[in-house]
């Protein structure tokens, strides 16, 4: 059992002592034991109905996401409904694992479906989701070694994973500028803020509220995403300002893992950095169409890790020097 259980279980001790005590007084006292017992008993049932199934979900789980809304309450909710969600969280927690695995250096390494988010289980009342990343020793042993896919990678995504809660903890009127404390990677709570918009519901498809838990962390304030959090997100996304800008610069790499939607992609093989996301406007759209796997040169102005390695570039202009199967094309957009 885990923490979360073990508490459940503390409770149940605690009601079944009172219970005794309170059996015990009614007899000597030449009263029915049956009617003070009907208290504890509703307390126990409600207890391992309701707290003991979250608490196992929240033990096994990275990541627990609760679904409320007119879809999901006072019925058994659709299968429709329960596959939708889990797709949705499916795709988003996927586009991390898939981002932090670019940025850790990697250029493109063959997708491993272990790094996939796994079902941890599901239960009723609101739809409660927990979902995990497998551990680098579950892997599957009958296929080479996965190159850039590390133990210290898989745990990078799980922490991100993980991290989307922290960004619902920062969502008003506005993202609070304090994200950066708790997300101090520039290009990883980039990620987290568009995966956070896409997870946030929109209220069209009976589920207005989600809550994020992150299991290991020990803190009880838990903010729910809202359609209200959801154009927040999208307006942060679209109109993306760095929080304190580093610098500016300009960068050569190879464009990787396009986001058309978000206007995001990242840029690999960076000299003496690694890789960067960029964030570009509307002007950008038809270039980034089709720069995939083309070699490019990025201006703008970036934020960076406390080591000043930069991370998260919001794009000025962009030049295409080399498309994949053409050296040396030039052709520059602002």
């Amino acid at each position: 059992m885990g923490a979360w259980t073990d508490a459940v279980e503390a409770k149940a001790r605690i009601i079944h002592g009172q219970l005794a005590a309170a059996r015990a007084l009614a007899l000597r006292n030449h009263a029915s034991p049956h009617e003070v017992e009907l208290h504890y008993f509703d307390l126990l049932n409600a207890l391992y109905g309701d707290e003991f199934p979250f608490a196992q979900l929240m033990d096994s789980s990275d990541l627990v996401a609760r679904f409320e809304g007119p879809a999901v309450s006072g019925r058994d909710p659709t299968v429709s409904i329960v596959t939708s969600m889990c797709m949705e969280l499916r795709k988003q927690i996927r586009g991390i694992a898939k981002s932090i695995v670019g940025l850790s250096g990697d250029d493109r390494p063959r997708w491993p479906s272990e790094l996939d988010p796994q079902l941890a289980g599901i239960t009723r009342g609101s739809v409660v989701i927990g979902v995990r990343i497998q551990a680098v020793e579950g892997f599957s042993t009958d296929r080479p070694p996965l190159p850039g896919i590390s133990g210290p990678v898989v745990d990078a995504v799980r922490q991100a994973v993980q991290s989307l809660a922290v960004v619902a903890r920062h969502v008003g009127e506005d993202v609070d500028a304090a994200v950066a404390e708790e997300l101090p990677d520039p290009a990883v709570r980039d990620t987290l803020m568009v995966a956070a918009s896409r997870l946030a519901p929109s209220g069209r498809r009976g589920i207005d509220r989600l809550s994020l838990y992150e299991p290991a962390s020990a803190r009880g304030d838990i903010a729910p995403l809202t359609p209200h959090s959801r154009r927040v997100l999208n307006r942060a996304v679209a109109v993306h300002r760095l929080v304190q800008a580093s610098g500016s610069g300009v960068f050569r790499g190879v464009v990787r893992e396009v986001d058309l939607d978000a206007r995001r992609f990242e840029i690999r093989h960076v000299p003496e950095i690694g890789a960067i996301r960029c964030a570009y406007g509307s002007n950008l759209d038809a270039l980034i169409r089709h720069v995939l796997d083309s070699t490019i040169e990025v201006q703008g102005e970036y934020e960076s890790l406390p080591n000043r390695k930069p991370r998260l570039l919001t794009v000025g202009t962009v030049k295409v020097t080399s498309r994949p199967s053409q050296m040396e094309l030039s052709e520059e957009w602002h």
